[in-house]
Parts: structure tokens; sequence; C-alpha cells
């Protein structure tokens, strides 16, 4: 089993991998140009727009990926007009959308932001990726339900993020304003959905065909399945994004610009799990139907040591370097550097559950998995209201971390109670055990480093822990091969 999930570690792992590296560096460089306070108002009209595309989606994505693929194989003609519709939908409500915005960008600035300067502006052009941003999940939601991953990589992400960085390096050596690193974004979204469009209706099948809105209306169960997922998707986002839309409003533009990159950083060390969970679900949806919970313990168990024995040197790594890497943004981070030390903890605790979220969707915990989110969002909703204005960013790092551990302790007393498996093993707790001793001596180190350093600790870092690791990892390898 573990074979065949690594097998499948193709094409999507390489795109995410390539644009998360290409987008890090992209990250910093802009930075360092526009400064934080700007990058701070990027993520500001960013969240906004985020928010706003949640909802107006309405669970169409989820939808495509459910029932267009029986219906290309049966009824291929009404997976066309299906697709025509939804295509519609997204065009038509985000133009209105985009239309409400133009119109009332200075009312939201002056009652949601208390009135931030030149976020009128940003807010409109950032809210132009809305209705592109719709287009462009039901057209990716076509091709994954044709299983035409390559083409999402091959232009969804590589021509994608190549474009978009060749010309933010070009462009920025002439203008510091962020607007311009919107509007950027808007041109490559549309070139890529353009091309991508052309692709599926050319190799595929038609989806610019006549069409009544009534087939997607009187399917009953399409719009229930629909409504279902959009009530989930909406609870995820205000879970996962709702410390984001408060500091937004509560917190300078350079808080939450800062803010920002400590995820970005922190991100590196669940960037790992996070695709390889897209790899995992398959595999343990097969176990469970088949009541295979040995296996599935099994799984879990070598699945959680392998990602953390590739994900906690690079924690390690990152709180080493944490002086140097901070000050590749700008100089104002280094006041934050504590802030990326707590969620750098918080976040390899979090990687000890392994791929507990998944699966619990996976293995027929979804019900549980949503309430424990919902109470997640609404007890980070009040909770940062409460202390954002009083204890600051620090508040903001608390809640991410506290509410990161909930979720994943609350998780695995499920996945214990219900499943009777665990990502626990002799070997993860000797790993946690070097790690204390490391992360201790990376936090406390006031070395001075040469460029050679760069390169030779890193290799270090990950020599003693696969050496110390060795026989385990070598026998999980061999089962593999």
């Amino acid at each position: 089993m573990l074979k065949l999930i690594l097998r499948q570690a193709n094409w999507g792992i390489f795109g995410a991998i390539f644009g998360f590296s290409i987008g890090f560096f992209v990250k910093i460089y802009l930075i360092d140009i526009v400064g934080l306070d700007a990058w701070g108002k990027y993520v500001t009209v960013h969240t906004f727009s985020s928010i706003s595309e949640t909802f107006l989606s309405i669970g169409i994505p989820y939808v495509i990926i459910k029932f267009i693929p029986n219906f290309v194989e049966n009824n291929k003609d009404k997976a066309s007009k299906i697709a025509s519709i939804f295509i519609r939908y997204a065009f038509i409500v985000g133009s209105i959308y985009l239309g409400v915005i133009y119109f009332f960008s200075s009312s939201i600035n002056h009652f949601v932001y208390s009135d931030i300067s030149d976020l009128n502006w940003l807010l409109f052009i950032m809210c132009i990726n809305v209705p592109i941003s719709m287009l462009f999940g039901v057209v990716i939601s076509l091709y994954r339900s044709v299983l035409k991953i390559k083409e999402i990589v091959l232009y969804g992400t590589l021509v994608n993020v190549t474009v978009r960085a060749i010309l933010t390096f070009i462009i920025f050596q002439f203008t510091d304003d962020i607007a311009h690193f919107i509007l950027l974004e808007v041109f490559t979204q549309i070139l890529v959905l353009s091309i991508l469009l052309y692709l599926f209706n050319k190799n595929e099948f038609s989806v610019f065909v006549k069409s009544d809105t009534k087939v997607v209306t009187l399917d009953t169960k399409m719009v229930n399945y629909g409504r279902r997922m959009f009530y989930n998707s909406v609870v995820l986002f205000i879970s996962t994004h709702v410390l984001s839309f408060i500091i937004s409003i509560k917190l300078p533009s350079t808080d939450v610009g800062a803010y920002n990159i400590l995820l970005t950083l922190t991100g590196l060390t669940t960037f790992l799990l996070i695709n390889l969970n897209k790899i995992f679900a398959p595999a343990i949806s097969k176990l469970y139907h088949e009541k295979k919970f040995i296996e599935m313990n099994d799984l879990y168990k070598k699945i959680t040591f392998l990602l953390n024995l590739f994900a906690v040197p690079l924690a390690v790594i990152i709180a080493i370097f944490s002086d140097e890497i901070l000050a590749l943004y700008t100089v104002e981070m280094l006041i934050y550097k504590k802030y990326l030390f707590y969620m750098l903890v918080g976040g390899m605790l979090s990687l000890a559950a392994g791929s507990s979220g998944t699966f619990m969707v996976m293995a027929g915990l979804e019900n549980q998995n949503l309430k424990l989110q919902l109470i997640r969002g609404i007890l980070l909703f009040f909770l940062s209201l409460w202390f954002i204005p009083i204890i600051g960013l620090l508040s903001v790092v608390v809640l991410y971390v506290v509410f990161m551990l909930f979720i994943n302790g609350a998780q695995l007393i499920y996945i214990g109670k219900y499943l009777q498996i665990s990502p626990f093993s002799k070997e993860l707790f000797f790993l946690f055990g070097l790690t204390i001793i490391a992360m201790y001596f990376a936090i406390n180190q006031e070395l001075v480093f040469q460029i050679f350093h760069f390169i030779s600790v890193p290799i270090l870092v990950y020599i003693c822990y696969f050496g110390l690791l060795f026989k385990p990892f070598k026998k999980i390898v061999k089962e593999i091969l």
C-alpha cells in the first residue's frame, strides 16, 4: 500500500513543489522592494477577495468533481450543459460582484477597515480576481474530473508561476507600487485561464453550448450535495482564515504583512503533509471500506514517521538561520523572531498527528471533523476579537498555535476512539526527543554564519537525523521496495 501511495506522487506533487518554491522567493524579492506595510495591505485585500470567492462559488467545484466523471462516461451532452451553466454562473455572478465592489469599495474600507490609506483602489483591482478565480475553479475541477492532472500542472502551475515570476522581476525594477503586482496576477490568471479553457473545449468536450439552468436546479441529488459541500467549505474556510481576517481589521498593515510571512515560513514544515494528503486520501478510504484497520494503523504510523523525518529537520534549520531568513524579507521582521519560534514549535507538535484530518474525512468521521472545525472557527472569532486589541500580534500567534493543537488533539481522540489507530511509534518518540535538544540549541545559538554554512549546516542536520534513525528508515524503505 505504501508503495502504491508513493508511486502516485507524480505531477501533482511536482507542480505543488515548483509553485511553492518559486512563490517563496518571489515573495522575498517583492517584499524587499514594496515594504512590509504595502505587503500587509496586499494580504488584507487578498483575504477579502478569498472570502468573497468562497461564498460566491457555492460549492460548484465539488459538484463538478463528484458528478461530471459519471456524465462524461454515460451522458457527455449533459456534462457539456452542466459545465456551460457553471461557467456562465461564474462569469455573471462574478461580474455583478465586481460592479458592486467598484461602487462600494470606499464604504467597505471605511466600515470594515477604518479607512486604511490607498486601500480603495487595491481592494477593487484585487476583486477583479474573484470572477477570474471562480472561472478558474470551474475549469480546474473539469480537468480533475477527467483526470487531466498533467495539464493543470503544466499550465495552471508551471506557466502561471513562471510568467508571473519573470514579469514581477522585470516590472519591479521600475516601480515599488504593490498595485502593479495585483494587476500582474490578474493578467497571468486570464492568460492561463484562456489556455486551459481553449484546450479543454478542443480536446475533451464543449463547454460553450446552449443550456437551461433547470439541468442543474431540477437535479435534487446534485443540488443537495452542492449545498452540503458549500456549508463544509465555508466552515473550513472560516476556521482556517478567521485569524487573518480579524487581524486585517484590528492590527496595522505592518503586523498583517509580518504574520503572513510567519505563516509562509511555518508552512514550509507542513507543506509536504498538505500535498501528500491528496495522495493518502484514496488509500485510506480503500482500507477503511475494506475494514483493514491493522493495515490502516500500520500505514498511519509509517507515513507519520517518514513525514516527520523529512519535515522536522527543516523546522530546526529555519530556527538556526532565523535571523538571516527574516532579514531576507526586511530587517523589520527581526522583531518578530520570537513569534516564529512559537509557530515553528507548534507546527512540529502538529506534525506528530500526521494526516489526522485526512483520516477522519476518508474514514467516515467527516461530520465529527466538521463540528471540530465549526467550534474552532467560532471560538477563534470571538477570542481574537477580544484579545487582539489588547495584546496585539502575540495573541494571534498564541491562538494560532493553541487551536492548531486543539484540532489535532481532538482528531486523534476521535480516531483512537472510532478506528483504534494511532500515529505514534517508538521511532517517532525518539525523533521528537532528538528534536527537543536540537531546537533548544537552534533557538539559543548566537553564531555568526559564513556563506558555506548555509549549505553545510542543513546537510549536517539531515545527516544527524537520518544517521540516528537509519534503521527504522531503512526498514520502511525495504518494505516499499
